[in-house]
């Protein structure tokens, strides 16, 4: 529910170095209404392909709905990915990005979470992963 006419657009982050799986969950009495998911991937020179996914689950970890980047990434690179809703399932990155599609109108309730993570966790306490999350937030 809004109190106001008006869209309360928060934007969540988390940039915290040395991790590549960032979790944010739905605060009590919330609601978001899922915008889009940035995230910027920095590899370490550790052999091996990441896989970057969005995941949405409920309160008890069930999976809700999971989005996939269209290509791994490798060591020493710097990658941006934009989950947005109306974007193309891109297969290749342009100059380091690469666009992909989020379900549109995802409303979550409190205690879902959104999970962007490396599914292949190849450097897990190493790489460096920021994700900025546009939502709007809403009381229940």
């Amino acid at each position: 529910m809004r109190n106001t006419p008006f869209p309360n657009i928060v934007q969540q982050v988390d940039a915290t170095l040395n991790d590549s799986d960032k979790t944010f969950a739905v605060a009590t009495g919330k609601q978001w209404l899922l915008f889009n998911v940035y995230a910027q991937l920095i590899t370490t020179a550790t052999v091996g392909n990441r896989q970057l996914d969005v995941l949405v689950t409920d309160g008890s970890n069930n999976e809700i709905a999971k989005f996939v980047a269209g290509a791994v990434q490798a060591a020493s690179l710097t990658r941006t990915y934009v989950f947005s809703p109306g974007h193309p399932q891109e297969t290749i990155f342009t100059n380091g990005l690469m666009l992909r599609a989020l379900a549109g109108y995802l409303v979550l309730p409190a205690g879902y979470k959104v999970r962007v993570f490396d599914s292949a966790a190849i450097d897990a306490t190493a790489d460096d992963l920021t994700v900025r999350m546009l939502v709007e937030e809403m009381q229940e």
